[in-house]
């Protein structure tokens, strides 16, 4: 473990072991930077958490190489990749135990791998932060319109999380209720009163020009609206958005090609085509049209042509009035 209080730009590594079938007494290294400036605020910015979404870590990895902490109000603690084992291997889930880091907090010490690294984060890093900043894209059955997603909680935090999310110019920044958020690290830092910012920004398993650049520019106007560093302009809007009901999304009723009606990020009205389902293995059913749950904006569609039953295919946010 690096010092978290050393002035400038640190860097290393922190080890936990592991036992495998390939490696008796492997170490996993994950890397870290520490950026400390003059005083101020702790933010902790991560990515990697699934193994199959790249623009967080390419955006994380920039900043700890190029900002001048000089500049820097206060301090930065980055992971560009926490899962280090599901991202050199491609996959979301770890590679080693199979379980997902996102839906493994607050962690285990005497756990797997993948708990360890969780309750690390939790009690060595979470504490001493005033922000966490977690970057996910959709992995490869996902495809969000690149968005920065917000927990609805009380409070000054989310005053704060609100005016980062909108600094890092994503084109939709949502409210978000996750039935399953009781195991994430959002929940480690909500209960600590901390500010908690995700987001989502791309998907399908690929990463292009304008969601590194989005994620990279972005990240830096988020730190610097969080206090770091002088505001930086952003000409782009973003609108403000939420997510309804889990129950209101679209889902692959069997083993399907899924043909988008229209282009992410779209609007559509209650009623409105999203998309047809295609069995193509079966000559007795023929193509299902999938329309709109109510009035808003496709922020995401499946990732991949190939559904299998049980995916989601299609989420409308709604409008914040």
């Amino acid at each position: 473990m690096i010092a978290l209080d050393n002035p400038g730009r640190v860097s290393g590594y922190v080890s936990f072991h592991n036992s495998t079938d390939v490696s008796a007494w492997q170490s996993i290294r994950l890397p870290i930077y520490c950026l400390n400036g003059r005083p101020g605020p702790t933010t902790l910015v991560m990515g990697g958490l699934h193994g199959d979404e790249y623009e967080g870590p390419v955006a994380i990895d920039s900043l700890a190489n190029t900002l001048d902490t000089d500049k820097l109000v206060g301090r930065l603690i980055l992971l560009p990749v926490v899962n280090v084992m599901a991202v050199m291997a491609g996959t979301r889930l770890t590679p080693d135990d199979g379980l997902n880091m996102n839906r493994a907090f607050p962690g285990n010490p005497h756990g797997s791998i993948t708990q360890r690294i969780a309750d690390w984060i939790t009690q060595a890093l979470v504490p001493v932060s005033d922000h966490v900043v977690d970057l996910h894209s959709g992995g490869r059955s996902l495809n969000f319109a690149p968005s920065i997603l917000l927990h609805e909680v009380p409070g000054r935090a989310m005053n704060v999380a609100k005016l980062a999310a909108v600094a890092f110019g994503a084109p939709f920044t949502v409210l978000i209720h996750e039935d399953h958020a009781d195991v994430m690290i959002d929940a480690v830092v909500e209960k600590l009163g901390k500010v908690m910012i995700a987001s989502e920004l791309g998907g399908s398993g690929t990463i292009t020009h304008k969601t590194v650049r989005l994620a990279t520019d972005g990240l830096s106007r988020m730190v610097a609206a969080l206090g770091h560093l002088s505001t930086q302009e952003n000409l782009v809007k973003s609108r403000l958005v939420r997510l309804p009901s889990s129950d209101t999304y679209l889902v692959s009723d069997d083993t399907m090609i899924f043909a988008p009606a229209l282009s992410l990020g779209g609007s559509v009205r209650k009623g409105d085509t999203v998309g047809h389902g295609h069995f193509l293995d079966r000559i007795d059913c023929r193509p299902k049209t999938y329309t709109a749950p109510h009035d808003g904006w496709v922020i995401c569609l499946a990732g991949q042509g190939l559904a299998r039953r049980g995916d989601v295919i299609a989420i409308v946010a709604e409008g914040v009035q």
